[in-house]
């Protein structure tokens, strides 16, 4: 489910949080008045820190965290920040209700999200963290024909010579993301990928990298049968689920992950041959009145790339600009739009 409104969304991790003894934590206010909220469940061994919804149009991660809360009692220690932006969520934007991307604001913490995120790895002091995001169709694993469903990183501590807990904090993400990557081979093999390690100052992987957390980021893309990511979601639950049973003297060789092809991009999303040329459509989503609607924005088609969709027909559509909108219901008429399951 792309998008629900901030309340709806709150309402349904106090509910799970209700049946499922997790205690909610108050951690500070949007810009715009909404509660930025924790939800902690103590356990033993490691002490895990997970954040979601940092920006607010990449909502795949809340649905995997709420899906993880609904089930009984882990081992492990967690603190959950499933809506990290409040604002963002609601207007279902990337930025904050301030027009700051909380993501860059590790080191200034101006935007009271990245201040709640701070104060809840005060308090909590994790061994782990998790950053949760969605990426744009449009990424694929390099020399691949499939889009980036999984595109994992370990992000460095240090830009240049890192400290023996810098160092080891990443070597156990990296040990972390080879075990999932041998997880998801199986069913995603060709749509995994993994991001260049260099270092953003003003990132919160990097920050905390940078604490001796072992820090991971997992942006969650498309498959080319599921463009609402429920099947991406299911699976990141597993993974989160997956860790609870993690032991520290468990570190395995990174190999497989650091074995994974480099996240690259542009794919092609929807190619339309019709009567007089060629016509490259991407998916834009947005959210007027909360109400959520996804349109398909002409933009320049590269023939170098690979293609998610492709279809053809008589229809003339004359040569509109980069950036032109067409309307699902527009397309629809002329019978050429796919069920993508992207329902409210």
């Amino acid at each position: 489910m792309r998008y629900q409104s901030f309340n709806l969304r709150l309402a349904r991790l106090r509910e799970a949080a209700q049946n499922f003894g997790w205690q909610e934590v108050l951690l500070g206010a949007s810009a715009q008045g909404r509660p930025i909220v924790g939800f902690i469940q103590e356990g033993g061994g490691q002490r895990i820190l997970a954040w979601s919804l940092m920006h607010g149009n990449e909502p795949t991660g809340y649905e995997a965290i709420l899906a993880f809360m609904r089930r009984p009692k882990y081992e492990s220690s967690y603190f959950l920040l499933p809506i990290l932006n409040p604002d963002g969520a609601e207007a279902f934007t990337r930025s904050n209700g301030e027009g700051v991307d909380v993501n860059r604001d590790a080191r200034a913490q101006e935007s009271a999200e990245a201040r709640a995120l701070v104060m809840a790895a005060k308090r909590f002091h994790p061994h782990i963290a998790l950053n949760l995001h969605d990426q744009r169709p449009r990424f694929y694993p390099e020399a691949g024909s499939m889009p980036a469903t999984f595109s994992l990183l370990a992000p460095k501590g240090h830009p240049d010579v890192p400290t023996p807990a810098q160092q080891q904090a990443q070597i156990k993400a990296q040990s972390i993301l080879a075990r999932w990557t041998q997880l998801l081979l199986p069913s995603w093999k060709g749509g995994l990928a993994r991001f260049d390690d260099q270092f953003y100052p003003t990132a919160f992987g990097e920050f905390f990298q940078e604490q001796g957390i072992a820090t991971m980021t997992i942006e969650t893309g498309i498959s080319l049968g599921d463009w609402s990511r429920a099947e991406a979601a299911t699976q990141l639950t597993h993974l989160l689920t997956d860790l609870d049973a993690w032991q520290e003297e468990a570190v395995m060789d990174p190999g497989p992950y650091l074995a994974l092809p480099m996240n690259a991009s542009p794919a092609n999303e929807w190619v339309i041959h019709h009567a007089n040329g060629v016509l490259h459509l991407r998916l834009h989503e947005q959210v007027a009145a909360g109400v959520y609607s996804c349109h398909w924005m002409v933009d320049t088609w590269l023939d170098q790339g690979p293609t998610w969709m492709e279809s053809r027909t008589t229809h003339a559509f004359g040569s509109p600009p980069v950036g032109e909108v067409f309307t699902t219901e527009a397309l629809q008429a002329a019978g050429l739009v796919p069920d993508l399951g992207l329902k409210i």
